[in-house]
């Protein structure tokens, strides 16, 4: 997806480049979320074998929808696991009965691939790797595009989308294998395979999640002191729901920022909601008061602003020693005092009682 940047990003400082770099990730992260907004989905299937021409040694399968995995299948375990269960729910039992059934079939399907797609390896000592990758997309709940795409050692080797209708080869040696393609997979057959396991289960899904109520995000900011002196600020927003939100760090009031930022990226919870952190790594010597995390959501009637904790001020072991030799020096001041004047005491008792006895 291209954005073209904006030009009415001025900052203030233009001889700062940091300084623009913020805002320009500011600004693409506006861009982002009110796309998201726009309900446009899409769902990623990437299949990957490799083997010889005589074993398929390995055979995955990943799903990502909206660039978070939702599922995975391994030939090693030969088990689909689905990463929620509240997206096991949204595809249903059956569903993912019959998934799980295809993969462990589709085994011998890519021992094939890998048999008639790899050139110029009579023998069949060396390793090869055998891609598939389907997508398709979603507008406002509308199918618009889908397509599909294979791979050989890291090149492409054919593909088909809707607009192209057929089969295309993407090397001379690709030709003969999209022959049998037409034959055995024709684009009829593709588009019923993508609609079944691309488009419906992204619409599944997407009606599940849908059903709940939308919630606000719990956030929480938290700041961690390394032993190099550097100072790590933490923001955290989870519980949230639609997954559209903005997190973004300011000091006093500005989104300039001077440090090293990194996302986690929008995750799924279980209970079908979403969680969000981005963290700035600051220098100490970067390190001073002001700084917060400000979160925009669609339950947020204006932008949250958060605070950094400002943590107590570290009393240095000088002074510790300092206060405990002071104190020291006072007890041993009154056991001192104490002492000399039980002593007086003593000697005063003593220098009376003679001249008592005489009278």
């Amino acid at each position: 997806m291209l954005m073209r940047k904006p030009s009415n990003c001025r900052m203030k400082n233009q001889k700062s480049r940091k300084k623009s770099l913020s805002c320009w990730m500011y600004v693409m992260g506006v861009f982002a979320m009110r796309e998201a907004e726009a309900a446009h989905h899409t769902h990623e299937i990437l299949f990957t074998a490799v083997g010889t021409s005589k074993t398929l040694l390995g055979f995955t399968m990943v799903s990502f929808l909206d660039d978070v995995e939702i599922a995975f299948y391994d030939k090693k375990h030969q088990q689909l696991v689905i990463k929620e269960a509240w997206v096991s729910r949204a595809l249903g039992a059956d569903f993912v009965e019959d998934q799980q059934y295809r993969l462990m079939n589709n085994e011998i399907d890519y021992l094939w691939a890998l048999q008639n797609w790899v050139q110029n390896d009579t023998l069949g000592k060396e390793n090869h790797t055998v891609q598939i990758w389907h997508n398709c997309h979603l507008d406002r709940g509308i199918h618009v595009s889908s397509r599909i795409w294979c791979a050989v050692d890291g090149e492409d080797f054919c593909q088909m989308d809707e607009q192209i209708n057929h089969w295309v080869a993407k090397k001379p040696e690709a030709k003969p294998a999209i022959l049998l393609a037409e034959v055995i997979y024709c684009s009829k057959k593709v588009k019923r395979y993508l609609e079944d396991y691309c488009v419906q289960p992204m619409k599944n899904i997407l009606q599940y999640s849908n059903v709940r109520d939308n919630v606000p995000p719990e956030v929480t900011v938290s700041q961690h002191d390394a032993p190099d002196g550097n100072v790590t600020l933490i923001c955290t927003a989870t519980g949230f729901y639609p997954r559209s939100i903005l997190l973004r760090w300011e000091k006093d009031e500005q989104v300039v920022v001077w440090g090293q930022e990194s996302s986690s990226g929008i995750l799924p919870n279980s209970d079908a909601t979403f969680y969000l952190q981005i963290t700035l790594k600051l220098q100490s010597r970067n390190m001073e008061t002001g700084y917060s995390c400000v979160v925009e959501h669609r339950e947020l009637e204006t932008p949250a602003i958060y605070p950094v904790p400002v943590k107590p001020t570290k009393v240095r072991p000088w002074h510790v020693a300092l206060s405990i030799l002071t104190v020291i020096t006072m007890l041993l001041s009154c056991v001192v005092a104490f002492i000399t004047w039980k002593k007086r005491k003593t000697e005063s008792a003593f220098a009376v009682s003679p001249g008592s006895a005489n009278k």
